[in-house]
């Protein structure tokens, strides 16, 4: 009987979340969340499932998050070539975006390459829906340009176009995100990025607005 009871639950939850209704949000709310999952597209967070996420993922996060967002915090090493990340900066980055962070560090401190431009990306939420115990799912749209590209990613793909801005779909992703203190925590991360073949400019239509970080 419990098990019939157990297999109810688990049928309801899922047609629960089948049915739920795409949340309309305030300008403000969708440009926070683009910019929060900006962080892990621009990063190249690779593909996690609910409970599943390992120490050296978060710790490449952090790692990539700060060269790209908080470069001037790190301290640049005695030869130039790289910069070093403190174990305490990458727990405070994990802690931000995964509400959790890793369980112990191999290293005292984190040297980083000094790297060229790379490919400018960033994401833009499409849908989110609420699926209850302030857990959210979310679907959206991966961007990307060449080197050098500086798209106003607060634009629309018609408005790209017109500026003469070469910025293509890289992918799409889905996710589960949780409301934490104010702010989200991200919990499970499924992006499907574009094959070479596949990456197409972006369709001229209105997607969700961009902002600078603040998340």
């Amino acid at each position: 009987m419990k098990k019939i009871l157990t297999l109810l639950a688990v049928i309801m939850t899922i047609a629960s979340i089948g049915l739920a209704e795409p949340m309309k949000l305030e300008p403000a709310q969708q440009k926070n969340l683009n910019v929060f999952f900006s962080n892990f597209s621009e990063a190249h967070v690779a593909s996690f499932s609910q409970g599943t996420l390992t120490d050296q993922a978060m710790i490449d996060f952090a790692l990539r998050h700060l060269y790209i967002n908080k470069l001037k915090s790190l301290k640049p090493s005695k030869d130039g070539y790289s910069v070093i990340a403190t174990t305490k900066q990458v727990d405070t980055a994990a802690m931000k975006y995964f509400g959790q962070k890793p369980s112990q560090h191999k290293e005292k401190s984190y040297s980083i390459p000094v790297a060229d431009g790379d490919m400018f990306i960033f994401s833009q939420l499409d849908t989110l829906e609420d699926i209850g115990s302030d857990t959210f799912k979310a679907n959206g749209t991966i961007y990307s340009t060449g080197s050098g590209g500086t798209p106003d990613v607060h634009a629309t793909p018609a408005e790209w176009e017109k500026a003469g801005e070469e910025v293509s779909v890289a992918g799409k992703f889905s996710a589960l995100i949780k409301a934490q203190d104010e702010r989200h925590i991200l919990v499970e991360y499924l992006p499907i990025e574009s094959a070479p073949d596949e990456t197409e400019p972006a369709a001229s239509t209105e997607p969700a607005a961009t902002t600078d970080k603040k998340e």
